[in-house]
């Protein structure tokens, strides 16, 4: 059984993954983690070993690469 910050962490990926095109800021990644800013910060790189913004990064490349090789959608499109 995960531990309660494991639990946050899989809580804020999933919300990442699921709201790629959304506010995704470190403020509003907190929230949903129920902790400050800074204290999530700290715990997100020490589990992850990346900051947010990297994670939000990564995901939105790897939605979008999957978005390219599968559908038909105009580059553009994707890209916004």
């Amino acid at each position: 059984m995960p531990n309660h910050l494991e639990t946050r962490v899989l809580r804020v990926l999933a919300y990442i993954h699921d709201n790629p095109a959304g506010n995704l800021s470190l403020d509003r990644l907190a929230d949903v983690a129920a902790m400050s800013r800074f204290h999530w910060h700290r715990v997100f790189r020490a589990m992850t070993g990346e900051t947010c913004a990297q994670a939000v990064r990564r995901t939105r490349l790897h939605i979008a690469a999957i978005d390219l090789v599968s559908t038909v959608k105009p580059v553009a499109q994707i890209a916004a």
